[in-house]
């Protein structure tokens, strides 16, 4: 059973996310949309996989699910897709950039793409840019930070020893991770998961820190 406290700011917040996509998913949506417009049917998981550019077609159904689950698609058991059209939401005054997925996990490569999501305004605070991610993974869980949760944060790029950060690996991927410099000038990068080890770098670029989470209820 996944945590349900935390250390930063939590909103049980449906209502926030419930319609949100991450970039790739709205890419899939996108591009089932037209496929059907264009076809009358649906697209393989081969054909997904090649336009939003991934080679394993279990990421491809991977993004379906999430899809199905948000209430965009109904897929039958013979594996046809059916668009569920709904209503966009309106965004408010605080919405903020959802800037792509961030690994709390083995580290993934960085997402530039990005969409708005609306976040409540007790987030704000008017201390700097704030955007979102979307959490992959469960190296977080004993901070309360679980799969598929949507992390708010505070671009800056310096952090003090166990603050929540988003850090850029020397090799272009990103991870979210607790934050300490050790003694010799390296930096640890400690997941909150006893089943995972720490990563030891030399230098790593702070994106921002974590400030706040919206939680999906199911």
């Amino acid at each position: 059973m996944k945590s349900r406290g935390t250390p930063v700011g939590e909103v049980d917040a449906t209502v926030y996310r419930s319609n949100t996509l991450a970039p790739v998913q709205r890419q899939t949506l996108e591009f089932l949309r037209n496929f059907i417009a264009d076809h009358g049917y649906g697209p393989t998981l081969k054909d997904i996989a090649e336009h939003i550019g991934v080679k394993s077609v279990s990421t491809a159904h991977f993004h379906l699910e999430r899809l199905e689950d948000k209430g965009f698609i109904r897929r039958g058991d013979d594996g046809s897709i059916e668009l569920i059209e709904s209503a966009k939401p309106q965004l408010g005054p605080t919405a903020v950039p959802l800037a792509g997925v961030i690994a709390a996990g083995v580290p993934i490569e960085a997402i530039q793409q990005q969409t708005m999501i609306d976040i409540p305004s007790s987030m704000i605070s008017g201390r700097g840019e704030v955007f979102c991610l979307e959490v992959s993974g469960e190296s977080m869980i004993d901070a309360h930070i679980c799969d598929r949760d949507i992390v708010v944060i505070r671009r800056q790029d310096s952090a003090d020893d166990n603050d929540i950060v988003v850090a850029l690996l020397e090799d272009g991927s990103a991870t979210l991770k607790t934050y300490r410099r050790l003694k010799n000038g390296k930096v640890m990068l400690i997941p909150a998961n006893p089943t995972l080890s720490p990563i030891t770098l030399d230098k790593v670029t702070i994106q921002g820190k974590v400030i706040g989470i919206i939680r999906e209820l199911h």
